[in-house]
């Protein structure tokens, strides 16, 4: 599939429509993809009847989507009919298009031909008349035959974003939605409302070039000092964006707005050749420099073994405090993962091994205060409950947040901004400060929980042997997400052996 030219394969020498059907859709659409001769040979023909059409095709995985799970075979096939018959008037649509151009075209051809027959016929009379030859007047001006109609105007880019972050799946991928909240909205502030068909290459480039100029939390910066971003991006700063964040959050969300914009709305004159390919980060960070480390034997035993964890052990309105850092280095999980547990239903038992484990998904029911969420479908995963969590009495602690009907595990710790783990998050950062462990090392840092998920990473990877513990902590792992789908995810027995076999120096 070009990047030129999207939805677009060539076989042999016609060019057909292809789009994959996503993974989750496979089983009830039955198909891998879909596909449709375009009849042509030519791209620029082929461009927009199949941007068309993935129009269509994505609406129809849309609508199959917010199908409950019990949709019957009956309406199935009537949602792919009806996108069939979408397919078939677009069709219709363009061939109809074809036969006014070639009408136009003719048209065109015959004015031509009659405004030079009477050009001739009045020259013929001339000559042949035996008078001298007076002037006459020219011939009179035939109607212009009928060209395209002006486009009418563009819609304003805010509308064009609006749309986007309205039709977004908030709920399925709410830590992408909060970035678009962030970037769009900038981006709209840099470029300008302007009308879509006056967008160029030049805005996007100016925009990402302002990006790479701001320091972190520059938002936050920006609304206490009542101040453009645009400003800020002018004053020297210490720190300013890393090059991670740049390609994962602002192209990132630029190129999937792109993406859309140019399906939805480049009949309304939005640009088709707008793109964040070849746009680098040109900044002064180096990649890595925030990365943290994982902790030491000396580091955990401090941590773990010190007069604070025995003191948040022995009293029950401290026991998040013990809780959070134990769930964190024997499960590598983010921190929101672990604050937004339901300890009524994310905290269970398996059938078939007896298994108890955490269940890390946005889909099961939580707090009302909160928006569960994951970072990808990897992340949706089953995790073991360690041993010597058991032996701490995890479940005992799990049993009385039960019984007082809370849905968070750390029901002490409020949710923030639909979070459930500012505040925990915030506490351990700073409860690393008084134990004297921060470390601001550039590229081994070690700063706040995510240096737990090292830690076990790390810890797993230097086993003998070497361990995969990425079925655990929710990374991509070695194989790609068409063979995670075929195998499935680990069992619980075999990520419970993975678990208890990496030391973890305590």
């Amino acid at each position: 599939m070009s990047r030129s030219f999207p939805f677009i394969q060539r076989r042999g020498f016609a060019l057909h429509f292809r789009i994959a059907v996503p993974g989750d859709l496979r089983a009830l659409i039955g198909l891998t993809e879909v596909t449709k001769a375009l009849k042509t040979s030519d791209k620029r023909v082929a461009a927009p009847a199949a941007l068309a059409y993935a129009a269509h095709v994505k609406r129809a995985y849309s609508l199959a989507r917010e199908a409950t799970v019990e949709m019957d075979e009956d309406k199935l096939k009537a949602l792919m009919a009806e996108t069939k018959l979408r397919l078939r008037l677009d069709e219709r649509d363009d061939l109809h298009a074809e036969e006014l151009d070639a009408q136009r075209t003719q048209h065109r051809a015959d004015l031509a031909q009659l405004r030079l027959k009477t050009e001739n016929d009045t020259l013929r009379r001339l000559l042949a008349a035996p008078r001298p030859v007076q002037v006459v007047s020219p011939a009179p001006v035939l109607p212009a035959a009928p060209g395209p109609q002006p486009r009418a105007s563009s819609p304003q880019l805010s509308k064009v974003v609006g749309a986007f972050l309205a039709g977004f799946p908030k709920k399925k991928a709410a830590a992408m939605f909060k970035k678009h909240g962030a970037v769009l909205p900038l981006m709209l502030d840099v470029v300008g409302d302007k009308p879509v068909h006056d967008l160029r290459q030049t805005d996007l480039n100016r925009f990402f070039a302002l990006v790479q100029k701001l320091p972190p939390r520059w938002s936050d910066l920006c609304r206490q000092r009542g101040i453009k971003p645009a400003v800020l991006a002018e004053e020297v700063h210490i720190k300013t964006m890393a090059p991670k964040t740049f390609e994962d959050t602002y192209k990132a969300c630029v190129r999937s707005f792109l993406r859309d914009a140019r399906v939805q709305w480049q009949d309304e004159g939005f640009p088709v050749t707008l793109t964040t390919e070849g746009i680098s980060y040109s900044g002064t960070r180096k990649p890595g420099e925030n990365k943290q480390r994982g902790f030491t034997d000396n580091e955990l035993v401090r941590l773990f073994g010190g007069e604070e964890m025995k003191l948040f052990a022995a009293q029950r309105d401290l026991e998040n405090q013990f809780w959070l850092p134990q769930i964190g280095l024997h499960t590598g999980a983010r921190v929101n993962e672990i604050c937004q547990l339901n300890p009524q239903i994310d905290i269970r038992q398996e059938v078939d091994s007896g298994i108890w484990h955490f269940m890390f998904d946005q889909d099961t029911d939580g707090d009302e205060r909160i928006t569960k969420s994951v970072k990808n479908e990897t992340s949706k995963r089953k995790v073991p409950i360690h041993s010597r969590l058991l032996s701490l009495g995890l479940l005992g602690y799990v049993d009385r947040v039960k019984a007082s009907g809370a849905k968070l595990l750390f029901p002490a710790w409020k949710p923030s901004r639909g979070r459930a783990s500012s505040a925990g998050e915030k506490w351990f950062r700073d409860f690393i400060v008084k134990a004297g462990l921060r470390d601001d090392t550039a590229g081994a840092r070690l700063v706040g929980m995510h240096a737990f998920r090292s830690t076990l990473l790390e810890r797993a990877f230097n086993s003998t042997p070497p361990l995969d513990a990425t079925s655990i902590t929710g990374h991509a792992g070695k194989v790609d997400a068409v063979v995670r789908n075929y195998q499935g995810e680990l069992s619980l027995t075999n990520k419970q052996q993975i678990l208890e076999a990496i030391d973890f120096g305590i």
